[in-house]
């Protein structure tokens, strides 16, 4: 029989990951029981909670997985609220989402969607190889960031998409990863529009999250995706002689 204490490093494991996923987005990803390393600083603290999330995603194609939830709290931690359909060392596709409702003075997300969390190394990660390639997401709740990557899961490869919200407020973030099928690349048109079918059930925890969530989930559905392009300056410069220079005015001769 699973013991309390067994339980809650179970759910400090999966809220570990997600987060620790927002962390690496624009670097290397580490996937994997990232919470081993977090464990030390939140088994104290953290504690299970036993409710179902206030949210669920309604996208059909979801239904036919596997799905388990948990929520979690804690000081540092704030309350994480997490659903997962399939999982990651399956064949097939594991969507994992990760609702953070942060304390007002400890973890959360920066608006360009790079999370402000303590430099704890991990004991223990899975082999993952990460991409250059980045898209935009746009969906009704707001922008989100998404990264290409490969993980090995029990030595088949599976392409995933790890994303971050960039949401205008501090309330409420949300995290996670879209992986197909086993070989099968992703659709980043496809992850916004499952982010976009999220539908609440509860009030949420947080009132300034849940008033920033109802609003927009009152608004007409919108999902779309686009590769993050880098801007270059292509104009042709000619080179120019000193005598065109500008003089600093400290030096110039009256």
């Amino acid at each position: 029989m699973t013991s309390p204490q067994q339980r809650l490093a179970s759910t400090v494991s999966v809220a570990g990951i997600v987060i620790r996923y927002a962390f690496y987005l624009f670097g290397a990803l580490a996937f994997g029981l990232v919470a081993l390393g977090m464990l030390a600083i939140w088994n104290s603290r953290a504690k299970r909670v036993d409710a179902q999330p206030a949210f669920r995603m309604t996208a059909p194609e979801l239904s036919r997985l596997p799905q388990r939830s948990q929520i979690v709290t804690g000081g540092r931690l704030g309350r994480v609220e997490i659903r997962q359909h399939g999982r990651i060392f399956h064949r097939d596709v594991d969507f994992t989402i990760a609702l953070i409702m942060h304390p007002a003075d400890s973890i959360a997300l920066t608006s360009d969607g790079l999370p402000r969390l303590p430099n704890v190394k991990p004991l223990r990660s899975a082999r993952t190889v990460a991409s250059a390639v980045h898209y935009d997401l746009d969906t009704r709740l707001g922008d989100y960031r998404a990264n290409e990557l490969r993980v090995d899961a029990d030595g088949q490869w599976k392409q995933c998409l790890a994303f971050v919200s960039r949401f205008d407020t501090d309330a409420v973030s949300i995290a996670g990863w879209y992986c197909d099928a086993s070989g099968a690349r992703p659709s980043a048109d496809r992850l916004a529009c499952l982010l976009d079918r999220m539908a609440l059930e509860a009030p949420l925890h947080a009132k300034e999250a849940d008033a920033f969530l109802r609003e927009r989930l009152a608004q007409a559905p919108k999902c779309a995706a686009a590769p993050v392009a880098q801007t270059t300056d292509t104009r042709t410069r000619t080179r120019t002689s000193p005598q065109q220079w500008s003089v600093p005015s400290a030096r110039r001769a009256y």
